[in-house]
């Protein structure tokens, strides 16, 4: 239905009610009804819109948009309730050796069993996004970065458990990890760059600590 045919049924609608009283015109009735249907079908799709442009278009959780946003939510829960909330970024090891050995499709297979298990492994009231193309960001509403560092270990081994089978044996990764508290006078990207900074640091240390001594 076209922005003018709405404007007019909307213009015109109203007329004969204030001029009839209680005496509804039967046309005008129809038109009012097929009014209302189109408006919530439009409803409908706006709320899909919304969802889509909220979602990673390979694997079903938030995208880094809908993320960030939620970030900020916790911002202002802490900024009024002193609600701490905590962020986890999680990168994964050696991923794009997998995508060059043995191709997207196995990556992508990973990354969907990934985004599962973080799912299943945080509170409803919780968040799980991709950030990047191996890069998986968790916010844990109310909670401290203590509690957010045992939960960020436990979902990396979760992590790990997850494989792709191939003829020459199954396709797994192990992934590193930072946590960062979103305090309310930063800004989301700074969060974001601490907990990256965090995770990078903890990533040198698993390199230091698996190099073979000299």
């Amino acid at each position: 239905m076209s922005t003018q045919r709405v404007s007019r049924l909307l213009n015109h609608g109203a007329t004969p009610l204030r001029e009839q009283g209680h005496i509804i015109d039967p046309r005008l009735a129809s038109e009012n009804e097929a009014l209302s249907e189109e408006i919530a079908r439009l409803r409908l799709r706006v709320l899909d819109l919304e969802r889509a442009a909220d979602t990673d278009p390979l694997v079903p959780i938030y995208n880094r948009r809908a993320f960030m946003r939620e970030v900020q939510r916790a911002q202002t829960v802490m900024a009024r309730y002193d609600m701490l909330s905590t962020m986890i970024y999680i990168d994964l090891n050696g991923f794009k050796s997998i995508n060059d050995r043995f191709g997207h499709a196995i990556g992508d297979a990973l990354l969907k069993k990934i985004g599962e298990v973080l799912l299943t492994g945080v509170r409803d009231c919780d968040m799980v996004a991709r950030l990047g193309g191996d890069e998986f960001g968790v916010l844990l509403f109310k909670t401290t970065p203590k509690i957010a560092r045992a939960k960020a270990g436990a979902l990396v081994c979760r992590i790990a458990g997850q494989k792709v089978d191939m003829p020459t044996g199954p396709v797994s990764v192990t992934a590193a990890w930072g946590v960062a508290p979103c305090e309310a006078e930063d800004t989301p990207e700074q969060i974001l760059d601490r907990a990256d900074r965090a995770m990078y640091m903890a990533k040198r240390s698993q390199n230091e600590d698996s190099a073979p001594d000299p």
